[in-house]
């Protein structure tokens, strides 16, 4: 099958299939509903689909949209990638907004920066938090990228490149009592809590739960400093990845329970997933990470 596809109907199409109303797409797109409908009527035409089925909770895509969303957005893609071709770091003078969780600023915030103003002296970064505010406006349009833990939550809008692992320990001093998982429960914990993985509930404790072991933290912490000073000056355990243990602390080894591994990742919306500028940040990110 030919098709001759105008690229303007496949952004319709696109911000249909995030927005689900034609009035949300015409505002944003500054278009009339009127002129919406005439290309989703085109593409219908085109492809043979109905598209969009009306619903009480808005317009639902077909099982087609669904199986070639990904196709529609890498048409939309090599064609932003054709305007971009000639991006040079050098010469990168627009702001560049990346975001991820504290322990990760912590970790590698300083040798990114480094990273990226050697190769774009001109550009001028913010590096934010993770959080449902960023992860929000993300789902909204705004062009930036996002480092975190691989999020099941978000919608196919936002692509999720694989860039790491690691795993979840717990952790005390060196002189801490406790020689096991059954002896340390018996001890309060300090818990990390982190935008993005752990907002709302401790996956890793309901796993633990589920085999018998019950934790109920005593301490919740923003801040992973804060939670290695509690640890390193008291009978508190904590909870944190395995290239993160503080010196003067040990491991306790956990059981055999699934779920403790962790994927980190670099998110961006999946139309901008091919743009030379994301593809330079995230060969960085995984240089930076490779020379922990």
């Amino acid at each position: 099958m030919s098709l001759n596809l105008d690229i303007q109907n496949i952004v319709v199409l696109k911000k249909m299939y995030e927005l689900r109303n034609v009035k949300l797409v015409a505002e944003v797109l500054g278009k009339t509903s009127g002129a919406i409908s005439k290309n989703l009527t085109k593409l219908k035409s085109q492809l043979d689909d109905p598209l969009f089925i009306q619903t009480k909770q808005g317009f639902e895509p077909t099982a087609f949209v669904e199986a070639n969303m990904d196709n529609f957005e890498n048409i939309l893609s090599y064609a932003e990638s054709i305007k971009h071709r000639e991006f040079s770091p050098q010469t990168l003078r627009d702001p560049v907004c990346i975001y991820a969780n504290t322990l990760f600023w912590d970790r590698f915030g300083d040798r990114l920066y480094l990273a990226l103003i050697q190769e774009a002296p001109h550009a001028k970064f913010s590096f934010l938090r993770w959080g449902g505010s960023a992860k929000n406006r993300m789902v909204d349009g705004e062009k930036s990228i996002a480092i975190h833990s691989f999020d099941d939550s978000l919608p196919q809008s936002i692509a999720q490149r694989e860039i790491g692992s690691d795993k979840a320990v717990f952790f005390v001093r060196n002189e801490h009592p406790a020689q096991d998982i059954d002896t340390l429960i018996k001890y309060p914990m300090v818990v990390l809590k982190t935008p993005g993985w752990n907002d709302h509930k401790y996956r890793m404790l309901e796993r633990l739960a589920n085999v018998g072991y019950h934790i109920s933290p005593r301490v919740e912490v923003e801040h992973p400093v804060m939670s290695h000073k509690i640890v390193l000056q008291s009978d508190h355990f904590g909870l944190t990845m395995t290239d993160n243990v503080p010196e003067g602390c040990r491991v306790i080894d956990l059981p055999n329970v699934q779920g403790f591994d962790v994927t980190y990742v670099v998110s961006c919306r999946r139309a901008q997933k091919n743009d030379p500028l994301n593809q330079w940040l995230f060969n960085t990110i995984s240089t930076v990470l490779k020379a922990q």
